[in-house]
């Protein structure tokens, strides 16, 4: 893994530049499905983000369901996303979102997808 990564956490809307090595793109699960925004950005930059390494990721609260959770966010949230990326998918990822208090269990799971992700780089 690299010593030193430099990082921009930006909005889909706000980005300009896409001379990235990895594009980290997540999106919250509203109504059953990703924000249409992602969507979109993924679908408009196809071309710019064809050469690019790409993970996505979901919040959403699915995996409060039980056993069969798993191959739902999968097949329902994580998917629709992953067949609009153009580029070269490295990692795909679900995290639990939380209503009132930070859930500091899942934060150290995403750190840790992170250092996964960065070590395919």
């Amino acid at each position: 893994m690299k010593a030193d990564l430099d990082v921009d956490v930006k909005r889909v809307n706000e980005v300009e530049n896409f001379d990235y090595e990895l594009f980290v793109i997540g999106s919250p699960i509203y109504w059953e499905r990703p924000l249409k925004t992602v969507i979109d950005f993924l679908s408009s930059n196809s071309d710019r983000l064809k050469d690019r390494k790409i993970a996505i990721f979901v919040v959403c609260m699915a995996q409060l369901f039980g056993r069969h959770t798993e191959s739902y966010v999968k097949k329902r949230y994580l998917m629709p996303l992953g067949e609009k990326v153009s580029g070269k998918l490295i990692g795909s990822k679900a995290f639990r979102g939380w209503l009132k208090k930070p859930n500091y269990k899942e934060k150290e799971k995403v750190m840790e997808w992170i250092r996964y992700l960065a070590a395919k780089l």
